[in-house]
């Protein structure tokens, strides 16, 4: 993927987690793969309703593609320091955390 359009999918999931972000989510990333893109949601504790943001994002994410691309996502819900954590991809979304 060039970063032409590595700059426009992030553009579009930014677009689309407009409204479903909650104090829950901790990181958002974009990973690009053979088959499309995988969005990767860090949580800090599962939540049903999230669950349903997330789902609601991938749903806008694709409506936002220009043809057809292969969405997949991943959930992370883990609270420990982001220090210990790895996410995949391309950071779109980080909430502030710490001192």
């Amino acid at each position: 993927m060039s970063l032409a359009d590595d700059n426009a999918q992030v553009l579009r999931l930014v677009q689309a987690l407009v409204g479903a972000v909650s104090p829950n989510f901790r990181r958002v990333a974009l990973e690009p793969t053979a088959a499309g893109v995988r969005l990767w949601f860090l949580l800090a504790r599962d939540e049903p309703d999230d669950r349903d943001e997330i789902d609601e994002v991938a749903f806008a994410f694709e409506a936002l593609q220009e043809g057809p691309v292969e969405v997949a996502v991943e959930i992370v819900c883990d609270d420990r320091p982001l220090e210990a954590l790895t996410l995949p991809g391309r950071p779109v979304y980080g909430r502030r955390e710490g001192a």
